[in-house]
């Protein structure tokens, strides 16, 4: 059903439209079929309820009843409230300001690379021959006398 006054007829059922609105709704369902025939449905179904007997639950039935209502998973809602509490907020802030602030301060802090002529010379030439020594470090070759072997293998035919 799609007609405008759908929405006010269980108002209209209950008694609980003021009367200006209760006349309008009145001559809607003298010329809407749709809405009459829903309209005695409504008041078919509040008839019948109101011939249901009373129900009282049980003491037990109330404690299991809230007992599965607590088990239930909190809702994003719930758990976002709970981050939000002062005994996880305040130390989540503080930790997050301490890290701010140790990058503030680290990404002041320059460490100034030393002046090529302050290098060791055996690093530059490592770093000049940076291949090499990777294929080394493949071979399992990793300290300095065991380069100084590769290095004079020539001396001795071995390619």
């Amino acid at each position: 059903m799609s007609c405008e006054h759908e929405e006010d007829l269980t108002a209209y059922v209950d008694g609980e439209l003021p009367p200006p609105h209760r006349a309008r709704v009145e001559a809607h369902l003298g010329t809407c079929a749709e809405c009459q025939g829903t309209e005695r449905l409504l008041r078919l179904t509040v008839a019948r309820m109101a011939q249901l007997p009373d129900f009282t639950p049980s003491p037990s039935a109330r404690r299991e009843l809230l007992a599965r209502v607590d088990a239930l998973p909190p809702t994003w809602r719930e758990r976002f409230a709970q981050l939000l509490k002062p005994g996880v907020l305040v130390p989540s802030a503080g930790l997050a300001a301490a890290a701010v602030l140790t990058l503030l301060v680290a990404g002041r802090t320059r460490v100034e690379a030393p002046a090529l002529e302050e290098w060791d010379p055996g690093a530059l030439e490592v770093a000049a021959n940076l291949e090499l020594v990777e294929d080394y470090e493949v071979l399992g070759l990793d300290s300095s006398e065991d380069l100084e072997v590769v290095e004079s293998l020539h001396e001795l035919g071995m390619p």
